[in-house]
């Protein structure tokens, strides 16, 4: 099988990467942003077997960008100035399952944890509105039948959920459905991962 053209989706999610951009995996994450700017994270992602053993060839490692280890995932987080304050792995007979808590002392360091390189995942200030912005999926090419066919069959079963809360109410959302200060993102994960075009998310307050 060819290499994918499968692009990275943030996912959290974390989870998701750093976490959450791109990868064959379901997330489950929430965020919350207090008055102050910082974010507590709390993540559960889990990763089919047959993913993790394919992100485990140098060819093929763009496969899965999550950092999987408890160290790893710490030291994504502290690059951006978080911390690690909980981790958990529990392993299935077809997959296993992350459970993850961390910390932000901003919202941008919880933008740079997401993507570092700042092009799927970033936050803005302007005139007293705070924005943040999530490219979840660049669109996966059509042509590549055999990865389009894989990701529907392997990730059938796989959602990807995203709740962010912040301190006051939103004044504006892209992509997801608000309800009083939270906002929320659902959606299957074969269909984000294949969707043709791009999918982004955005929330301002």
């Amino acid at each position: 099988m060819k290499r994918s053209t499968v692009k990275r989706t943030t996912v959290l999610l974390a989870a998701a990467s750093a976490i959450l951009l791109s990868s064959c995996i379901g997330i489950d994450a929430d965020a919350r942003i207090a008055a102050d700017g910082s974010v507590e994270l709390a993540i559960v992602y889990t990763v089919s077997s047959a993913v993790d053993e394919l992100g485990k060839l140098g060819a093929n490692a763009g496969y899965l960008p999550l950092p999987v280890g408890r160290n790893d995932l710490e030291l994504a987080a502290s690059r951006a100035g978080g911390e690690l304050r909980s981790w958990s792995r529990d392993d299935g007979a077809e997959s296993f399952t992350i459970r993850a808590s961390l910390r932000f002392p901003s919202a941008a360091a919880f933008a740079a944890f997401l993507d570092p390189a700042g092009q799927n995942a970033s936050y803005a200030e302007a005139g007293g509105r705070s924005t943040l912005t999530i490219r979840l999926s660049e669109g996966f090419d059509p042509a590549d039948g055999d990865m389009l066919e894989f990701v529907r069959l392997a990730f059938a079963d796989y959602a990807v959920n995203l709740k962010f809360t912040v301190p006051r109410t939103p004044t504006a959302a892209d992509g997801l459905a608000l309800s009083g200060r939270s906002a929320a993102f659902s959606m299957k994960a074969a269909d984000l991962y294949a969707s043709s075009s791009p999918v982004t998310i955005s929330l301002s307050w």
